[in-house]
């Protein structure tokens, strides 16, 4: 069986000297089967047709929390409101461990 693991960061890798205003740094991964993988892929690509018309929107967290770019849609607050329900069904029935 194949696993799949996606990392990303956030906070301040500056480590020597840490930004007093966010002394924080987190390394976190998301880790799942290839078959699971692929139910998740699916999914998101079904929320992004349903929203979007198409998949080729990349979900980043500043864009979706500011409303900018592509996300200018979820200004429409009925919109807004299926995008994070999608999105929080998504997560809640997938099948994924978190490594952080």
């Amino acid at each position: 069986m194949r696993y799949y693991l996606f990392l990303d960061e956030s906070g301040d890798h500056g480590l020597t000297k840490p930004d007093p205003d966010f002394p924080v740094f987190l390394l976190c991964g998301v880790l799942t089967t290839e078959d699971n993988y692929e139910i998740i892929r699916q999914e998101i690509n079904k929320l992004k047709e349903s929203i979007w018309g198409n998949k080729t929107v990349i979900f980043h967290s500043r864009d979706i929390r500011k409303c900018e770019k592509e996300f200018q849609k979820l200004f429409d607050l009925d919109l807004k409101k299926k995008f994070y329900e999608g999105i929080n069904k998504i997560v809640a029935d997938s099948d994924y461990t978190i490594v952080a």
